[in-house]
């Protein structure tokens, strides 16, 4: 298996993370995205507000965390095409950018064009607010639905003057950071190619910590993403404990390796669990109890709006996640596993659809469940509620069987879009290259 296969892993759980918060969001669960020392009390302090607990309610983390990966996984081979120095390295650079716009947004570009026919023709089981629709009607001014699907597509797109645009997907605002980030990781890439290695690594470190002063959380992750992909590479290439390879060595020289072995597995777990505690920030608002020693290191740049630190630490913990797991072949093994792996396989589609999936079947699903357990219609989150058997029956019940369509749906995407649309992207870069 390729000794990065483990990033698909991460990328796979990351997913399903997000699928089962927006599952949830906005009907059960709702405390568990706030911290255990929220007000009031009454209606926190549940054990699912902890860390490590919290981390699957973190789906506000999983977008530093997806941008970390993907810093990583988009450099690392660039990164060793690099050092094999054979002349190829700029070609393929312009290569991986102009496929990475098409990898990114034909899939996504399918998936809001099917969004608005299912919305064109009625058959979404969903309320949309008026601000998502912008007055778009079912079955009313065929036109004006293109031109929503048109001008959604722009506003994702543009990378230099980001306009929010939720369309009928929410979650894609996020290709806009993907598409900008890997942008500037290619520029990066290519501006720090000839360098030394070491002031590679310093000059990339210093890129890091003025994006994180600044507070611009999605740049400096992609960048973090490159620099543990440049240190990786360069830990492969000058290994640290090459003095202790040799047969011959004295007693004292095995206790040495010992020491430095334990210490270096001491480091790497406690960044592995720093990083889970980070990731697991709630979103109350304000950091809360067990966390506000971080005020102490945060920048006087950043803006009063809680977003700003909260996507700055989480996205700190995704680094430190990142480079634990890519330094412990132990956690690793754990994210090879097939089954993570096919997760991992289909995480991109699993993202793109399962918000469609939820706004066709969920509430049709629940109304279903709710009448097996109670042989009553539902009558409503806040009325179920009381019910406590009935309704935890029913939304854990239907958490299965959304489950199982999504990665149903998922596997579909992946297997006749997301594949073709990968196709795709390198035939149209053969010809926009060939001579």
């Amino acid at each position: 298996m390729d000794r990065t296969a483990w990033l698909d892993g991460l990328r796979g759980i990351a997913a399903a993370i997000v699928a089962t918060d927006h599952y949830f969001m906005g009907a059960v669960f709702d405390n568990a995205f706030l911290s255990f020392w929220a007000d009031p009390p009454a209606e926190n302090r549940r054990l699912i507000q902890l860390p490590p607990i919290r981390i699957i309610f973190a789906a506000h983390a999983m977008v530093p965390f997806f941008l970390v990966i993907s810093g990583y996984a988009i450099s690392i081979n660039l990164l060793r095409l690099r050092n094999r120095d054979d002349g190829d390295f700029v070609h393929r650079l312009s290569s991986a950018v102009s496929k990475r716009i098409f990898r990114i947004y034909l899939p996504v570009m399918v998936i809001a064009i099917i969004s608005q026919v299912l919305y064109f023709c009625n058959i979404y089981q969903w309320t949309f607010s008026e601000d998502v629709v912008q007055g778009r009607k079912p079955w009313t001014s065929p036109w004006s639905h293109i031109t929503y699907v048109f001008r959604y597509m722009l506003d994702i797109m543009n990378i230099i003057n980001a306009q929010w645009n939720g369309g009928l997907n929410g979650q894609l605002w996020t290709m806009t950071m993907e598409f900008r980030g890997s942008c500037i990781v290619y520029v990066t890439d290519l501006g720090l190619a000839f360098w030394r290695p070491q002031l590679r690594r310093i000059g990339l470190a210093a890129l890091i910590g003025y994006w994180f002063y600044f507070g611009v959380w999605d740049v400096f992750a992609f960048l973090a993403g490159l620099y543990l992909a440049e240190t990786r590479l360069l830990s492969e290439a000058n290994p640290t404990d090459e003095e202790f390879k040799s047969p011959h060595q004295s007693p004292k020289g095995w206790v040495s390796k010992l020491k430095f072995i334990n210490s270096l597995a001491i480091w790497n777990y406690f960044c592995f669990l720093f990083g889970l505690y980070l990731v697991c920030l709630s979103d109350d608002g304000e950091l809360p109890p067990g966390y506000q020693f971080l005020k102490l290191v945060e920048s006087s740049r950043w803006e009063d709006d809680w977003e700003v630190p909260s996507r700055c630490w989480k996205t700190v913990g995704s680094v430190l996640l990142v480079y634990a797991i890519s330094e412990l072949s132990l956690l690793q093994r754990l994210f090879n596993a097939r089954p993570i792996q096919y997760l991992g396989k289909i995480s991109f589609s699993l993202y793109l659809v399962h918000q469609s999936v939820y706004h066709l079947v969920r509430d049709p699903v629940i109304n279903i469940l709710w009448y097996i357990a109670t042989r009553e219609p539902y009558p409503g989150t806040e009325d179920a509620s009381k019910l406590g058997g009935s309704f935890a029956f029913t939304w854990l019940a239907g958490y299965v069987v959304m489950s199982a369509i999504n990665l149903y749906t998922a596997h579909l995407y992946t297997k006749y879009i997301d594949e073709r649309c990968v196709r795709m992207a390198k035939r149209i870069d053969k010809w926009l290259t060939r001579p």
